[in-house]
């Protein structure tokens, strides 16, 4: 459905018109054929609603007034007479005057939308690189403190370097979503080694589980060797994953990453946590983007609200799927499979 949605809006807005003409042609056809005895008035509506969302609200106007036209016409083919001649013409004016209002509506509620969602991106977009900056500059710092054999000044650096990561992690994540949602995401998909893919996406988190006491170990399958994804995005997905089981997994705990063969040439990579764990209400939301304000209001913290959403959607992307087990103060388990060889 939504290819088709995609498709239609990268159409001409004639060809857009012409679809939403012929819509209400069809169902004035239907309307005259039933006669009075079956109403169609909603379903003249659905056409207009339709053209007023994805092309605007002139495109709503010529399909709302060609919409009251037509059903003025059946209105009057196929009505017994009225006790005015003047009555059907002011049904007609009343029906294109809540069109025009449903048309006006949807057209600025898309508009609206469009603006908030271009206004995020531009400024996540600029928080980037400024950011990355910062990074730079905590590693060089990093680099000073160890030369010095400064303890405290290395632990402050550090993590700082760790919560800018973090924030790096997400501002990516949000600039993306919306890519991968769009299908607008070059992919490079290619055989990746599943060793050090693995140990690249623990890398980038070891400092931050040694810190709070936590043990990462890995569980490879001895016959495997490559997976079939792309290699930077199937790294962010790890690393997301293995930052919320670190997030909410409390010290002297471990967490495993785990790399099986799956049913249909596909490789299964889970993240296991002994944590908090999610409850059953939970765990089939928390893919969804923005949950975790859904579930702070409810006196439940599930993530980070959009890493998991952006897990999803990059795995679904490089033709995976993704799910989640957990069992309160006992653990979360993460799966995603992808498939070890190009199809």
């Amino acid at each position: 459905m939504s290819k088709w949605l995609d498709y239609f809006q990268e159409r001409p807005l004639p060809i857009q018109l012409g679809v939403s003409f012929v819509a209400v042609g069809f169902i004035g056809a239907l309307d005259y054929f039933t006669g009075t005895e079956l109403s169609f008035s909603i379903f003249y509506l659905l056409p207009i609603a339709f053209i007023a969302w994805f092309s605007g609200w002139r495109a709503g106007a010529l399909t709302a007034l060609f919409g009251g036209l037509l059903w003025l016409s059946v209105d009057l083919l196929t009505h017994p007479p009225y006790s005015h001649p003047l009555i059907p013409y002011w049904n007609a004016l009343v029906r294109f005057g809540f069109f025009i209002i449903v048309v006006y509506t949807l057209a600025a509620l898309h508009a609206a939308r469009t603006q908030r969602e271009e206004l995020t991106h531009f400024i996540v977009h600029d928080l980037r690189s400024p950011l990355a900056n910062i990074i730079t500059g905590l590693q060089t710092l990093q680099e000073i403190s160890q030369d010095t054999h400064d303890a405290t000044q290395a632990n402050l650096v550090e993590m700082a370097s760790v919560a800018g990561n973090r924030m790096l992690t997400l501002i990516n994540s949000l600039l993306d979503i919306a890519q991968l949602e769009g299908r607008q995401m070059p992919l490079k998909l290619e055989q990746i080694a599943v060793s050090e893919l693995v140990e690249s996406a623990t890398a980038q988190v070891r400092m931050w589980a040694e810190r709070n006491h936590i043990t990462l170990t890995t569980q490879l399958a001895s016959n495997i060797s490559t997976v079939y994804g792309d290699v930077e995005l199937t790294r962010r997905v790890l690393i997301n994953l293995l930052s919320n089981a670190i997030k909410f997994s409390q010290a002297n705990t471990t967490i495993t990453i785990r790399v099986v063969p799956a049913e249909n040439g596909m490789l299964a990579f889970s993240v296991s946590d002994q944590g908090v764990g999610i409850s059953k209400e939970w765990a089939d939301k928390v893919f969804d983007k923005f949950v975790q304000v859904k579930a702070r209001r409810a006196g439940t913290t599930v993530g980070t609200g959009l890493g998991l959403a952006f897990c999803r959607l990059a795995v679904e992307a490089q033709h995976g799927r993704i799910w989640l087990e957990s069992e309160v103060d006992v653990g979360t388990t993460v799966t995603f499979k992808l498939p070890s060889q190009a199809t």
